[in-house]
């Protein structure tokens, strides 16, 4: 038979599997969020002061206290500004670190921003194509874009910037993946692809993560590929594309469409009869 007492220890064990299953998220206050956002990026705590000045001092940092004594809307703003990240997360109001960059159905648009996202900065500038290579129509493909802050002792520290989510499957993301990339070759700004699984891609997408951080375990690192190969190489730029022999048209149209705006130009040489014979090719198959 089965007592109350009985009933009232089961509850409390599916209480407890419930809260491991689903654990209540980890409240912070400001002077977490700061540290966290240096640290992140690479910044120890004890050389915020130093990286980032603003008259903080290294008891300032090293007591949560004392900091949050020291922030203000000022230093809040500076140092969302320093690292592209939105300072309603800073303040605690939004879970999001960084806003988006949209550039889906727009590379050119792409490739004015680049223009003047090197204008504004003297080191160098790269970033990855990330993607899973997942056969679906869910979002599995990113362009993060790195830029150079500056040298601590002997490590470069980076800025991100959030590129759109792409369906890297569907041929319409496909050819205009391709065109970003042809835009950031044409400046200079190499993309390197990253093959990543998917639950690293997941937590990226989020956009509450710092990418590429062994303190947030986001590192872009997984099987390499060729990104400029989408803008040269016809073959491995329908690869995997959804909606079959459909798909491959359409997206080897668009990317010739693209080549007539000049948005194809990745600085190795024009490509354009050999997309052109390639669909002709396939279509006669």
């Amino acid at each position: 038979m089965v007592g109350f007492g009985d009933i009232e220890a089961f509850f409390a064990l599916k209480e407890r599997y419930e809260k491991w299953r689903k654990p209540e998220p980890v409240v912070t206050n400001t002077a977490q969020r700061f540290i966290r956002l240096f640290e992140g990026h690479g910044v120890a705590r004890a050389q915020i002061p130093r990286f980032f000045g603003h008259n903080l001092t290294i008891h300032q940092v090293e007591d949560e206290a004392e900091l949050l004594k020291a922030l203000d809307e000022e230093i809040l703003e500076a140092a969302a500004a320093l690292f592209g990240v939105r300072v309603e997360w800073l303040e605690g109001c939004d879970e999001d670190i960084y806003d988006i960059n949209l550039f889906n159905k727009a590379p050119k648009a792409f490739g004015d921003w680049l223009d003047e996202l090197k204008i504004a900065n003297n080191f160098d500038t790269d970033g990855w194509l990330v993607i899973t290579q997942r056969e679906t129509y869910d979002y599995d493909g990113l362009i993060i874009i790195r830029e150079q802050l500056g040298m601590l002792r002997d490590k470069p520290i980076y800025r991100y910037h959030f590129c759109d989510l792409w369906m890297f499957n569907y041929w319409k993301c496909r050819a205009d993946l391709a065109a970003c990339v042809a835009q950031s070759l044409k400046r200079g700004v190499f993309i390197s692809g990253r093959e990543i699984s998917e639950k690293r891609f997941a937590k990226l997408s989020t956009l509450q993560f710092f990418p590429n951080s062994e303190k947030e375990h986001t590192s872009v690192s997984g099987k390499r590929f060729a990104a400029e190969d989408l803008t040269i190489n016809p073959e491995f730029f329908v690869r995997g594309l959804l909606d079959g022999q459909l798909g491959i048209d359409c997206a080897i149209n668009r990317w010739l469409e693209y080549h007539e705006q000049d948005l194809m130009d990745s600085g190795f040489g024009d490509h354009w009869q050999v997309f052109n014979d390639f669909v002709h090719l396939n279509s006669n198959a």
